[in-house]
């Protein structure tokens, strides 16, 4: 997809620049453009800070400095005993303004105790004939009467009490007298009750002396999910709000704040799930009934159409349940020896922990060995077990399309990622489901061989699951395959059909959200923990759900105009072949799709053809029928083994001066190097002994390194230089590629061919290291990001020594054949081409715009694969990739189409669904029902479900009703 346009900020206009109109906006503003297209260069982008605003206030900088100390003397004469009390205008020898109304006029202490009779939080300052001091209206007198809203009790109780009660103004001491007045049952209503409908939550029910408001805890629930703001670090913040001198009392009170805060999140996911509309309460709760569901997602009797599972196939692919498995190994838990129960176990995220558990203990060790090219982290880490920690980390199934959390398919891994725990999380959230599955994760190339036997046989009973009644498909997100090696095309997206421009990775996303969690959840006691995490999975849904409006809508558009430009690519490349090789590319490209693992792969890399050891096999099987025809070498190492020698010491050389390059200076170092130098100069020597006599014509001037003399006329050798001898790593060998040409013609017949033959060959080795290596540093790339710089490093150098090794060889080959055919597909490697296989995302932010390099795209030597009809140059992957960016843009209008139908069509049935909730407890009190009736049409309810498709659905209903 083409990449988003950002919105630019316009910069402060001109004109009058009057104090009252001066801007404080920092403006982000692109560079500019080069006039006409605009251009994607690949860098990192720049954004540049307009710092006019800042100049035009920095005049201004005492003027606001002044105005701040006026503000916090206030405009009253306190300081010469001429101010009056606001109220009744008379002198007071002890005046007082309130800091949090919006009036600063100053008041007598007993009018200022009226005007704040309901307001018992806010915070007072008295003037004390010097300053401002900080004063409570509790040390005024003022007692706070529970029971009646602030209305005068009949009944109220003899003696008052003081209560700490943390606010987000600060912590404050308040005296409260409660009521001893009968309810109407004739029963004494509980202080924790008259304190909870004052709108504070108290830190325990007998004799509360501590609460909370709600505004506090809803004020810290949000900072919490979207700040990731721990308790600890806010709390203290309230108390330097309160006192930021330390000189006096500290109300510490972060252990009850802790316990309340939690009751808060359990309470509130109750109340948002409509359990205290069900006449079953909170203990008729079922399984990951408190979880919010994705409304884009396939959900049958919910928001898919009657008779979905008749539809033919290449219908019924927009109703498959896309889901992604992964694990995060930073979401540890500690071992503190803590225990506490589990308030809502399995209501939500979670899965039931007493279950699990049980499942966790009776798995041994994972024995699944890895059968694929690439290291996978999770394979490695399957048996994992951590000293000090009850978990090492968390497993969890995601809707791939939206990376919406789903319902009990989250779980602990105590030991590992173990194939069997993951089956566990995946099985559990699709239990019941008969719809079509896809199924990501990093390693499924691994997973998925014996999940059928593991679903049906080592399952718990509950979730036990014969998936070959299932119609499950498998693949790897597209980051992840970059490092799987060859004969994985049929687990890619970019292949697959039927996922249009599913990216399979939001599951990475969304453990960036949940990692700042993980610290603080570490150290919670288990229970606590669980439900912690649920809270935030809750949140992370819910801003998925309120934002599919603008997403989709916007994927939408995009998508749109990616299809009609895609399908104008299509059709112009087509029209270029013969009618026949397009439909018979078509057919192999669908019999593909249709059964991956019987047929060829067309989109497979081939391997190099011409290696090496397949290229020594070819030319002593050549050498064997010259020896048959007669023809004798003259020595008996055949020349195709004298070569094979050559290029051998080549590679020797070339790894003696990137040793000599990294050695440091000790003794044992250099001692090192010289004795592989020695080796290796006897190994020279040796084979310049088979010189002699399979090049003759190089001892003639071996020693003075210059044959240009002997490129017109061969003629005896000049006497031994006097130089001092060469070292070994830069003694030249003068293989024929490196005589000038006319030397050539003197050499045996076929040593000039042979040695072609080979370098070819050497190429395909180097190009395909250089493949390979940068595979793996695809794979630890999390390695750079985290500074831990040496393993890198270490990759990168073997890049650039195959670079260095591949540019010799081909400096070769021009000097044996300048001008063949080979240089059409054995280019010169530029720096930039040494990347991939997939796109840097500092260098090209956007898929659309990246460009593959030519290193991925070379056909292999003589035997390379090429389809029928294809001339000249061209790759069979820019035809098949082509084919495939076609349908596929085609495939993503299709399924946006239908989500944007499915949430509309939720939300329906969510309204609905709320609406029946209203009546189901008709026998509780009626302020009780006041407040049913307030949650059913509060903003996470059905009142959210009507503003969804008031808002969304007159937008959408443009684009639902064109074709796709």
């Amino acid at each position: 997809m083409a990449p988003g346009n950002k919105r630019q900020a316009s910069a402060t206009s001109g004109g009058s620049k009057k104090k009252q109109c001066v801007s404080f906006k920092m403006h982000n503003i692109p560079p500019p453009a080069s006039s006409g297209a605009s251009q994607n260069t690949g860098g990192p982008r720049t954004t540049i800070i307009d710092t006019r605003s800042y100049q035009e206030w920095l005049p201004l900088r005492q003027e606001f400095l002044d105005e701040l100390l006026r503000f916090h003397g206030g405009e009253h004469a306190v300081d010469t005993g001429d101010a009056c009390c606001a109220t009744c205008e008379e002198p007071s020898s002890s005046l007082l303004h309130c800091v949090d109304c919006a009036s600063r006029t100053v008041h007598c202490p007993n009018c200022i105790l009226i005007a704040h009779k309901h307001l018992p939080l806010h915070k007072l300052e008295q003037w004390n004939t010097k300053m401002w001091v900080k004063r409570e209206l509790r040390d005024l007198g003022l007692v706070v009467q529970l029971g009646h809203d602030g209305l005068k009790c009949p009944h109220p109780a003899e003696n008052t009490q003081r209560l700490v009660i943390g606010d987000v103004s600060g912590i404050h001491q308040v005296q409260v007298r409660f009521c001893k007045c009968l309810n109407a049952e004739d029963e004494f209503t509980h202080q924790w009750v008259q304190v909870f409908r004052t709108g504070w939550f108290p830190a325990m029910t007998n004799r509360p002396a501590m609460a909370f408001t709600f505004r506090m805890l809803s004020a810290f629930h949000e900072l919490n999910l979207w700040a990731k703001m721990n308790l600890y670090d806010y709390w203290h913040s309230l108390e330097r709000l309160t006192d930021n001198t330390g000189s006096g009392a500290r109300l510490n009170r972060y252990t009850q704040a802790t316990h309340v805060m939690r009751l808060w999140r359990h309470l509130t996911s109750l109340k948002r799930g409509a359990r205290a509309h069900d006449p079953s309460g909170a203990r008729g709760t079922q399984d990951g009934q408190l979880a919010l569901e994705c409304p884009a997602c396939s959900q049958p009797g919910k928001n898919l159409p009657d008779g979905w599972e008749s539809a033919p196939p290449e219908t019924r692919w927009i109703y498959t349940l896309f889901l992604m498995l992964d694990a995060n190994f930073r979401a540890k838990l500690k071992d503190r020896g803590l225990e506490d129960i589990e308030l809502s176990p399995g209501w939500s995220y979670y899965v039931e922990n007493a279950k699990f558990k049980s499942h966790v203990q009776s798995i041994g060790i994972q024995s699944e060995k890895n059968g694929c090219s690439a290291e996978h982290r999770a394979i490695q880490n399957a048996n994992l077990r951590r000293q000090a920690y009850i978990a090492s980390g968390v497993g969890a199934v995601l809707c791939m399309q939206h990376a919406m959390v789903r319902k009990n398919a989250v779980g602990d891994l105590p030991n590992g990622e173990k194939f069997l725990i993951m089956d566990y999380l995946l099985f559990s959230t699709i239990l019941g489901i008969t719809l079509l599955l896809l199924i990501s994760y990093d390693i499924a190339c691994q997973w998925h061989k014996k999940l059928a036997r593991r679903a049906l046989k080592d399952l718990p009973p509950h979730i036990a699951t014969n998936i070959a009644a299932l119609d499950i498909r498998y693949a790897i997100p597209k980051k992840h395959i970059q490092v799987h090696g060859p004969n994985h095309s049929r687990f890619s997206f970019n292949y697959l059909r039927w996922v249009g421009q599913t990216y399979g990775e939001g599951i990475e996303a969304h453990w960036a959200h949940m990692n700042p969690v993980a610290p603080s959840a570490r150290e919670m006691a288990p229970g606590m923990r669980r439900e912690h995490m649920d809270d935030h999975w809750s949140g992370w849904n819910w801003q998925k759900i309120v934002g599919f409006g603008a997403y989709l809508l916007k994927l939408l558009r995009k998508a749109d105009w990616m299809h009609a430009k895609q399908q104008a690519a299509h059709d112009s490349l087509s029209v270029t072949f013969k009618p026949e090789d397009v439909a018979r590319w078509d057919a192999e490209v669908r019999a593909w799709q249709e059964n991956p693992t019987d047929t060829d792969d067309p989109y497979e890399e081939h391997r190099p053809s011409a290696t090496i050891k397949s290229t020594r096999l070819q030319i002593a099987d050549k050498e064997a029928k010259e020896l048959a025809d007669g023809t004798l070498p003259p020595h008996d190492v055949l020349p195709g083994v004298f070569l094979q020698v050559a290029l051998e010491l080549e590679e020797q050389q070339q790894s003696l001066k990137h040793r000599q390059k990294k050695a440091s200076a000790t003794d044992t170092s250099l001692a090192d190097v010289q004795e592989k130098r020695t080796v290796l100069q006897r190994r020279i020597e040796a084979w310049q002994e088979l010189q002699n006599l399979h090049m003759p014509v190089v001892t003639q001037f071996r020693h003075s390194d210059n044959p240009d003399s002997l490129a017109g006329i061969i003629r005896p050798s000049s006497s031994p230089s006097s130089e001092e001898p060469r070292r070994a790593e830069d003694t030249r060998l003068w293989m024929p590629s490196a005589l000038p040409e006319q030397l050539r013609s003197s050499l045996s017949p076929g040593l000039v061919d042979k040695e072609h033959q080979l370098r070819i060959a050497q190429a395909d080795d180097a190009l395909d290291d250089i493949r390979r290596l940068h595979r793996i540093l695809v794979g630890i790339a999390d390695f750079r990001r985290l500074n831990v710089r040496t393993l890198f490093a270490k990759f990168e150098d073997k890049v650039q020594r195959a670079a260095h090794r591949y540019r010799a060889v081909r400096s070769a080959l021009e000097n044996l054949n300048k001008g063949g055919e080979w240089e059409a597909r054995l280019k010169v490697p530029a720096d930039e081409d040494l990347c991939g296989p997939g796109r840097n995302e500092d260098e090209h932010p956007s898929e659309g715009w990246f460009e593959i390099s030519w290193i991925w795209l070379v056909p292999r030597g003589s035997g390379s694969f090429l389809p029928e009809g294809v001339q000249g140059d061209l790759n069979p992957e820019e035809f098949l990739a082509n084919v495939k960016v076609k349908w596929a843009h085609n495939e993503e209008v299709i399924l946006l189409k239908e989500e944007m139908q499915r949430v509309i069509e939720y939300f329906r049935w969510k309204s609905r669904w709320w609406s029946r909730q209203g009546q189901r407890r008709p026998d509780v009190a009626v302020p009780t029902q006041r407040g049913l009736s307030s949650v059913l049409n509060s903003d996470r309810s059905d009142s959210s479900s009507r503003k969804c498709l008031a808002v969304g659905y007159p937008t959408w209903s443009i684009h639902l009703d064109s074709a796709p």
